[in-house]
C-alpha cells in the first residue's frame, strides 16, 4: 500500500486533487532552537596591510599610533612641545612638594590654578586671544589668584580678559571658583589637585563649578595635572568621524567617554595635540576644506590620515622595527635611515594603572614597513 503523504494541488484546468508530494522531514526542537550561525563576511581590501573588522573594535592601539607616528612626522613641533611640558609637570609637582614641606605657601608657584584658568579662558576663542587675556590677568592682579578672589566685583577682571570674548561670564566664573576654593581651603588655588588619588575625584571636584564642562576637564587632566587622558575638541571630534573611529551621530561628550577608553594612555596627549594642529592646517580634515593656517611653500604635504579613511584597521605584516615616538627634548622622530615608511604600530600595551603615563619619557612601538607614505 502506497503511504506517502497526499495534498490537493491545482491542475492545468483549475480544478484541485489529490497528489503525492515530497514532504521534508520534522526538524528536531534542539536544531531549531539553535540554528547553525552565519559565517560572517571578511572584505579584503588590496592592500595587504589593511584588513576590514568591525567598526566596534576602531580604533585599535596600532590605529591611534600609528596616527601618532605620521602625525608627528608632519608636526615634529608638536612632539618637541610636549615633551617639555612632560618635563615642567615633572619639575612643578617635585617644587611644590618641596615648597610645601617648607611651609612657604605664600612663595608657591600655581601652575594647576594657571592651567585651569587660561584652559577657561580657552573655550569659543583662539590661541592668540586665549594667550592674550592670560596674560592681561596676570599683569593685573601681580599678587596671585587671592587677589582676583579679593576683588569688590568683576570690572577688572572683565577688562583684563574682554579680548577673549564673553568677559563678564568668565570673570564672574572665575571669581566665583577662586572665592569658593579660598573659603574652603584658606588659599585660591587648585594646587591640591595634584595629591588626589583618581581622576574620578578631580572630575567630580571641578564639575561643581560652573564653566567647567567635560572637555575642560579632561584638559586639565593632561596639560594641568599629567594624567592620561584624551580631550575631544571640535578637531578631534571631526576627523575621528572622517576616518571612521566613530559614528557621525557621536556628540563630543560621548566621543569623549567612547575614544578616552581605546586610545592608549601612553599617546593620549600626543594625539590630542597632533590632530588638533592638524585640523587647523590640512586642506583634508579642516571644517568645510578650510583651514585656518594652511602650510605655505615648502610645507605642502599630503594628509596621511586619507589612508585610514577607507580602512578599518591597520595590520602587521612585514618586518618591524623599533620607534622612539616621543623622546628627551632634543629628541623628535628616530628610524632607521633610508627605508620609505607605510607605518604599522604595535603598542606595547597600555597602563592599566594610567596615573602618570603621560609624563613618560618615551614611548615605544614597533613600526612595519611597506610602501611609501606618499
Amino acid at each position: 500500500m502506497d503511504n506517502k503523504p497526499k495534498a490537493k494541488v491545482r491542475t492545468s484546468c483549475g480544478r484541485r486533487q489529490l497528489a503525492d508530494v515530497e514532504v521534508p522531514p520534522p526538524v528536531s526542537p534542539s536544531v531549531a532552537a539553535h540554528p547553525k550561525p552565519k559565517k560572517p563576511k571578511t572584505t579584503l581590501s588590496t592592500d595587504s596591510s589593511f584588513v576590514s573588522t568591525s567598526s566596534k573594535s576602531r580604533p585599535a592601539p596600532e590605529e591611534c599610533l600609528y596616527a601618532t607616528h605620521v602625525l608627528a612626522q608632519i608636526h615634529p613641533d608638536i612632539i618637541d612641545t610636549n615633551n617639555q611640558r612632560r618635563e615642567a609637570l615633572a619639575q612643578g609637582k617635585m617644587q611644590h612638594l618641596i615648597k610645601s614641606e617648607n611651609k612657604k605657601q605664600s612663595t608657591l608657584e600655581t601652575p594647576v590654578t594657571d592651567a585651569i584658568i587660561s584652559t577657561m579662558l580657552s573655550q569659543n576663542t583662539t590661541d592668540a586671544n586665549q594667550r592674550k587675556a592670560f596674560a592681561n590677568l596676570k599683569k593685573e592682579f601681580p599678587g596671585g589668584w587671592n587677589d582676583v578672589a579679593n576683588d569688590v566685583d568683576t570690572t577688572r577682571i572683565e577688562t583684563a580678559i574682554r579680548v577673549a570674548g564673553l568677559a563678564k561670564i568668565r570673570a564672574a566664573r572665575i571669581q566665583g571658583m577662586l572665592k569658593t576654593v579660598q573659603q574652603e581651603r584658606n588659599d585660591a588655588n587648585f594646587e591640591y589637585l595634584q595629591f588626589y588619588d583618581s581622576d574620578e575625584e578631580i572630575q567630580k571636584e571641578l564639575s561643581r563649578f560652573k564653566g567647567m564642562g567635560p572637555k575642560t576637564i579632561s584638559c586639565v587632566l593632561l596639560f594641568a595635572l599629567g594624567r592620561p587622558d584624551f580631550p575631544v575638541d571640535t578637531h578631534v571630534l571631526r576627523i575621528t568621524k572622517q576616518i571612521g573611529w566613530i559614528g557621525a551621530s557621536h556628540s563630543r561628550e560621548s566621543a569623549y567617554e567612547y575614544l578616552n577608553e581605546r586610545v592608549p594612555n601612553e599617546c593620549k596627549m600626543d594625539l590630542h595635540c597632533l590632530l588638533v594642529t592638524h585640523g587647523k592646517q590640512c586642506y583634508n580634515c579642516a571644517a568645510n576644506g578650510k583651514p585656518q593656517f594652511p602650510p605655505k611653500g615648502d610645507e605642502q604635504w599630503k594628509c596621511p590620515l586619507i589612508r585610514m579613511k577607507s580602512r578599518k584597521c591597520i595590520v602587521a605584516d612585514s618586518v618591524g622595527s623599533i620607534l622612539d615616538i616621543v623622546g628627551s627634548s632634543s629628541n623628535k622622530i628616530k628610524t632607521e635611515k633610508g627605508v620609505d615608511e607605510q607605518s604599522t604600530v604595535k603598542s606595547e600595551g597600555s597602563n592599566a594603572e594610567g596615573r602618570d603615563t603621560a609624563m613618560q619619557p618615551s614611548i615605544k612601538a614597533e613600526v612595519v614597513r611597506s610602501g611609501n607614505l606618499t
